[in-house]
């Protein structure tokens, strides 16, 4: 199982070229960022690969809404020619509730502008001029006029249920995970399995990939309330509720939700979502605790790619990515 480091993109860009140096200089295998309303995740793609040789770059996730296919692949082309082809691009639906009032965006039937995106990258990046006229996204007689052109990048799908996740088996070279267990690890892994054999696609050629949250910090309280805090935001978005309750973890989410209805602080949150919810969710730990226990669980799970997606701890973010990536060195330097 290869390990990444995840990160937001909300720090300024010199602070962030650092942080790549530091991660790739640990022997990990990428770095991730989101994008959300910060800085353009791309274009921190692009400072990152400038700043590093060999690390893998990625964005987990770009909404689907906010470019259009061409100019979607346009940029996808020019990050794998400036990365020497290091550019890992993960797509994703997002949230309605964002997507219409941030970007006048029209969020309608996901499932089948994705795969309508992941046909046209995929045409335009082989060379092909785009001829697909979609029921939501659409591109035709465009054609990437770059001479040579660099090898295509590769797509990952963010996924949950199970119809993005064999979406992902079918269209995509890998499915990315988020807040998924181990146990949900597996159960999506043989969903996209299924779907790549059944399209007559090698399954061992679609990578398993899965954010998973990891706060480090000398008080192991202050980790699991932080952990806690993340799984408590995520959980009030109906789709990661109902991705959890999937999980069995609906009772804990519960609770969680009680707890904070009464205004119980990340601690109080912590204690309402119990071990066995926090374990799985994610790592909340000290410097000196071993992760090759908890990291093998995923490795048996069958996942390819873990992303260490920080968790900040404090008011500090560089510390934390710092105390993610030594604690985690041991494991993949």
């Amino acid at each position: 199982m290869r390990v990444g480091v995840g990160v937001s993109e909300d720090l300024p860009l010199a602070v962030q070229q650092r942080v790549a140096t530091h991660v790739e200089a640990a022997g990990f295998a990428s770095l991730w960022t989101n994008e959300a309303s910060g800085r353009d995740a791309l274009l921190l793609c692009q400072a990152w690969a400038a700043a590093t040789t060999d690390l893998e770059v990625g964005v987990g996730v770009v909404p689907i809404w906010t470019r259009t296919p061409a100019q979607l692949a346009m940029a996808s082309a020019t990050l794998q020619e400036a990365s020497g082809g290091r550019f890992l691009l993960g797509l994703g639906v997002s949230h309605a509730a964002t997507m219409g009032p941030w970007h006048g965006a029209e969020v309608r039937r996901p499932l089948t502008a994705a795969q309508e995106l992941l046909t046209i990258l995929a045409d335009l990046e082989a060379g092909e001029r785009s001829d697909t006229r979609g029921e939501v996204l659409s591109s035709r007689a465009f054609r990437l006029a770059i001479d040579p052109l660099p090898p295509p990048t590769r797509r990952y799908l963010g996924a949950m249920g199970p119809r993005m996740l064999a979406l992902a088996g079918t269209h995509a070279h890998g499915a990315l995970l988020n807040w998924a267990g181990p146990e949900e690890v597996a159960a999506a892994g043989q969903q996209v399995a299924q779907a790549a054999a059944a399209a007559g696609r090698d399954p061992r050629q679609v990578e398993m990939a899965a954010y998973v949250r990891v706060a480090v910090s000398e008080d192991r309280d202050a980790a699991r309330a932080a952990l806690a805090t993340q799984i408590g935001r995520y959980g009030a978005l109906p789709a990661y509720a109902a991705h959890l309750e999937r999980q069995g973890f609906g009772p804990a989410l519960a609770r969680a939700k009680q707890a904070h209805r009464t205004g119980a602080d990340g601690a109080g949150l912590a204690d309402a979502l119990g071990e066995e919810a926090l374990g799985a969710l994610g790592w909340a730990a000290t410097p000196t605790d071993d992760p090759a226990p908890w990291l093998d669980t995923f490795t048996a799970a069958g996942l390819d790619h873990l992303v260490a997606r920080v968790v900040v701890v404090g008011d500090d973010p560089v510390a934390s990515i710092d105390a993610v990536v030594r604690a985690l060195d041991r494991q993949v330097g």
